[in-house]
């Protein structure tokens, strides 16, 4: 709609100059000869910007599930719609203020560990690692919640994409993601709790990370070309056709360095943060930084109904996956496969 604009603004401006050197009957033939072709042109771009929409929906798609991309958006909708609304509630847990002093060097809990630490492996209460295409435990004890976890996580995340091999239980963390060893790491001594009703959106939450932290999407370098993301603190640059430089051209060029390269590291930065750009970010936890933010986005993709008329900043950035049709299908896929466990065990997992 943008090149509308520009044609009604610049044929108003014509009408002006015309009027004030023609004669009275020359001036009404002036206008309804400009107004006419307004009229022409917006229409013009208007059934352009609809057939270029239209194209891509028609789409064919390599799928088992579907045959164009827009089927893929629609059935994603269709499998999710009884459960949207619960998904929804599970969201709206990261908007409370006290996500921005997680993970911060003030954050006092007893989950508080850093990126760098050294995890302790003696609190491991148990580790299932993928042998032949399935999660095997390897250590510690087998307990119900903890296979039913593993199980929803080998039938959720596509390895093909990423490259998960581990699955950690433990003490006293933080839901994580270790990209370096492949490992997912979840609380064990909430997984009978708090972690029940959250599940899926913390292991969808999780796979972002995954997805858009993938090491061939990112070289190590000291210097990065001009218009792609460049960490300067880990020194790598991330590749123009990423998911994470893709989403930076979109949403973050205007935010200011230091959140940009992770340097929010403690609560009062990330609040002042918060409060000067909380509008432009689907929850509050999506402000602490920016791996956070393109992940709590990828959830809601995920997990809420497509919105064809996306209006804010944080509508688009969950809009922004969907001009990626594997990322379509797979939102159809988890849907349906959460909808089809739902149906038979009456649980995710």
């Amino acid at each position: 709609m943008r090149m509308v604009t520009r044609v009604l603004i610049g044929g108003f401006a014509a009408i002006a100059i015309l009027l004030a050197g023609c004669e009275e009957e020359e001036k009404e033939k002036a206008v309804a000869d400009l107004v006419e072709t307004d009229i022409v042109e917006e229409v013009e771009v208007d059934q352009v910007d609809e057939a270029v929409v239209d194209e891509y929906w028609s789409q064919p798609i390599d799928s088992e599930l579907c045959k164009t991309i827009g089927e893929c958006r629609d059935l994603g909708d269709e499998y999710g719609n009884e459960h949207f609304s619960d998904f929804s509630g599970n969201l709206k847990h990261a908007n409370t203020m006290s996500y921005l002093n997680t993970n911060a060097e003030d954050d006092k809990s007893v989950f508080s560990f850093g990126v760098n630490d050294t995890e302790d492996e003696k609190m491991i209460n148990a580790r299932y690692e993928i042998i032949e295409d399935e999660f095997v435990l390897t250590r510690g004890e087998e307990a119900t919640v903890y296979k039913g976890i593993a199980e929803l996580v080998l039938a959720l995340y596509d390895r093909e994409k990423i490259d998960l091999q581990i699955l950690d239980f433990q003490e006293n963390v933080y839901p994580h993601v270790n990209i370096n060893e492949r490992k997912l790491g979840m609380p064990s001594n909430l997984v009978t709790h708090w972690l029940q009703s959250n599940t899926v959106t913390i292991l969808i939450h999780e796979y972002g990370h995954f997805l858009t932290l993938n090491e061939e999407d990112f070289v190590i370098s000291d210097t990065c070309p001009a218009d792609q993301l460049f960490f300067k603190p880990f020194k790598i640059c991330a590749n123009a056709d990423s998911y994470m430089n893709l989403f930076y051209q979109d949403f973050w060029k205007e935010y200011e360095e230091q959140w940009l390269y992770n340097g929010n590291t403690t609560s009062e930065e990330r609040l002042a943060f918060y409060e000067k750009n909380k509008e432009s970010f689907v929850t509050t936890y999506a402000t602490v930084n920016p791996f956070e933010d393109i992940a709590e986005s990828f959830t809601h993709f995920m997990l809420t109904p497509y919105n064809d008329n996306p209006q804010t900043v944080p509508e688009r950035k969950v809009n922004f996956f969907y001009q990626f049709p594997e990322l379509v299908e797979y939102r159809a896929f988890v849907l349906k496969e959460l909808k089809d466990r739902k149906d038979e065990m009456w649980s995710f997992y």
